[in-house]
Formats: C-alpha cells, structure tokens, sequence
C-alpha cells in the first residue's frame, strides 16, 4: 500500500463506509484540492489572516490530561450531502496516546499507544500496524494528545470564540482543516475536513475529563487468526 493511501486511510478510519473499499485495493493519490465549500473560501483567508491562537489552544489541551466519550459521526460530501451516520467511543490520554472505536455503521478500532498505531477491521479479521510516530501529522486524535510545539509549528490555528481552527502549512496534509469546539474546558464538538473534501462531524456525549483510564487501553494484541500488513516494515 502506498503512503499516499496509508494516510487517506487513517483519515478514513473516521469514516467507517471508506475503510473496506480502501482494505481491499483502493489507492487513493494525495493531491492538493480546493478548500471544503467554495463559497466559504472568503472566510477562510478571513481566519488565516487573523491572530494566530496556537497559545490559547495549547493551554485548552494541556488542562486535558485524558478524555472519553460516546461520539455521534455524520459524514457530508462537498456539496453537504449526508453520506452516512454512525457512532462509538473515543478515549484519549497525553502523551499520544488514543483509541477510536467505531461501533456504527462497521465495527473498526484505530488505537495507538504512542509508538504503534494499529488499525483493526473486524469485518475483514486484518490488523494494519504502522510506526506512531510517522503518522502524527496525519491523524487528527494525535494532535489532540500533543502540545508539542515543534510539532503545532507546522499548522496554523484560529480562534473564533470557543472554537479552534487548524489548518495544516502543508497543503498535501490528508486533514486539510480540524475544527475544535470546546465548553467549560470539555471538548463537546470536532469537525474534519479531509482531502477528499468530506467532512467528518463528531459530537461528543457521556464526556469525562482527567478520569483514570487505564494503559492497556491503548494497546492492541494480534491475534493468530488475524491477517497482519506491518507497515513499519516498509
């Protein structure tokens, strides 16, 4: 599988739908597009243009030191046509560490523990596995545990109220916008925009912050009867 598709895939793994086409053979190229929505294009050179708000976002996440929840998911193409609806859990914790379990529409799991990243579809009984720290540039729940600022140098983030806007200097990144929405310091709302020009929005219920949340959580054990693609490898 090429890089290309290895990152579309990680996003994809927010859309559940995409992730048996992209297992079986798909290879999606990583090309520059246009900003989701056109006609918002005014507003967001409005926000690149204004303060840089990467201080103010970096002390909201550093008070979150874990985060579960239920999530809701729909799924939009550019012209905001629903694509599909679904729901799981997310559980995050610092350092890197998260786990992203899909429940609805397919049952997946994307977890990492900060060094492996594994990517498990159930369905498909396969297990990718790929180096953490590759891919944290290119998955939005890894930028969610980091307040790294080698690492928030490579974006661009916006404030309009309590919301956050990040968009990446690179514009081949795979997320080509995340949108934070925070109240009384707990993440309720995040927005992905993706290449592909989708756009992913999870609204979070049932949300505890700074609760115990064990380490195993964030592990995965490879079963013998699961097909295993060790991207590390390559």
């Amino acid at each position: 599988m090429k890089k290309s598709a290895v990152v579309v895939l990680l996003l994809t793994s927010l859309n559940a739908a995409g992730l048996t086409s992209t297992l079986s053979a798909q290879t999606v190229e990583v090309v520059a597009r246009p900003d989701f929505a056109p006609h918002m294009q005014a507003l967001r050179q409005q926000r690149m243009a204004s303060e840089d708000a990467s201080q103010p976002l970096m002390q909201q996440l550093a008070k979150i030191k874990s985060f579960s929840a239920d999530y809701q998911q729909r799924v939009y193409d550019i012209q905001q046509q629903l694509l599909q609806e679904g729901q799981g859990k997310l559980a995050l914790k610092q350092h890197a560490r998260f786990r992203f379990e899909s429940e609805t529409p397919e049952q997946s799991l994307l977890v990492s523990d900060g060094k492996t990243l594994w990517f498990y579809n159930e369905l498909l009984e396969q297990v990718s596995i790929y180096d953490a720290n590759s891919e944290v540039g290119q998955t939005p729940f890894a930028l969610l545990t980091s307040t790294d600022k080698a690492l928030w140098q490579q974006y661009q983030v916006t404030q309009q109220q309590q919301s956050f806007f990040i968009h990446p200097l690179d514009v081949g990144n795979p997320v080509q916008q995340l949108m934070l929405t925070f109240k009384d310091d707990q993440l309720v709302e995040m927005q992905v925009i993706d290449i592909n020009q989708q756009q992913s929005v999870y609204l979070f219920s049932k949300i505890k912050v700074n609760s115990s949340i064990a380490d195993k959580l964030f592990t995965f054990t490879v079963s013998k009867n699961l097909d295993v693609d060790d991207q590390r490898q390559r």
